[in-house]
């Protein structure tokens, strides 16, 4: 078990050494997810403002991508960087890259991202998605394996026991890859749309660890223990701030 410790006055840590985020790699058949960092910026913005629709209606809860590649460069990455600071015990989110692979199995194109999110984590275990593909990736089962690859880090590497999701009510393309992945639904609620101008109903969808419907592959994962212990750190901590507790009344 890898754990989070830092020499004093030591420059040469590795970046994903001095943030763990930046070290989990988790890689499925066609696809390679991780923390995006700021040098994949350009790749982002292009795989953003490339277009993402093949819907008549925005199926976010905002028209983010609507936006110039200028108001993206402002607005979408100052929100990549304020995610940052959620890094658990009990809130955590993940920004994750999703990378179509070349030949040798390393990165080739930026093609959309893969959140995932948790609150309450140490008591409820759940995790919470959201993702974009570019559409002229789209059509070829990669949002469906991006999201299965997603969720076996999260239940057979992190430790949660439910994922969630929801999607509006029309949207049939996420809602079948939900489904597929044995997500069910749990519950409506009415929401307004993207641009905030007409109401809507929200599909709430759950899917216990025991229902996923895994696919026929595995994913391959890296940096996954040190990730635990940063963002569980306290976890830790407490536990032993306990054992020398119960030492000094054994004492």
């Amino acid at each position: 078990m890898s754990e989070f410790h830092l020499n004093a006055d030591d420059p040469t840590h590795t970046l994903d050494q001095v943030w763990p985020p930046f070290g989990l790699l988790i890689e499925s058949p066609r696809l390679i997810l991780r923390q995006i960092r700021e040098t994949d910026f350009p790749g982002y913005l292009a795989a953003a403002s490339s277009g993402i629709m093949r819907t008549a209606r925005n199926s976010f809860a905002s028209p983010w991508d609507e936006n110039s590649p200028e108001k993206m460069a402002k607005n979408s990455l100052t929100w990549l960087w304020s995610r940052r600071a959620s890094i658990g015990p009990d809130s955590w989110y993940l920004m994750l890259a999703v990378f179509t692979k070349d030949e040798d199995g390393g990165e080739r194109q930026l093609i959309g991202m893969q959140d995932v999110w948790g609150q309450k984590w140490r008591v409820l275990r759940t995790v919470n998605s959201g993702s974009w593909m570019r559409s002229d990736h789209q059509g070829r089962g990669l949002g469906k394996e991006m999201r299965a690859a997603m969720l076996m880090w999260a239940f057979d590497h992190f430790g949660a026991e439910y994922a969630e999701s929801g999607a509006y009510d029309w949207n049939e393309a996420s809602l079948g890859v939900s489904k597929s992945l044995g997500y069910f639904q749990s519950g409506t609620t009415r929401v307004t749309d993207a641009h905030g101008k007409q109401p809507e109903w929200e599909i709430q969808l759950r899917l216990p660890k025991n229902d996923f419907l895994r696919p026929s592959w595995t994913v391959q994962v890296q940096g996954n223990d040190l990730l635990k212990d940063f963002m569980l750190l306290s976890d830790r901590h407490l536990s032993e701030a306990n054992d020398e507790e119960n030492d000094d009344d054994a004492g």
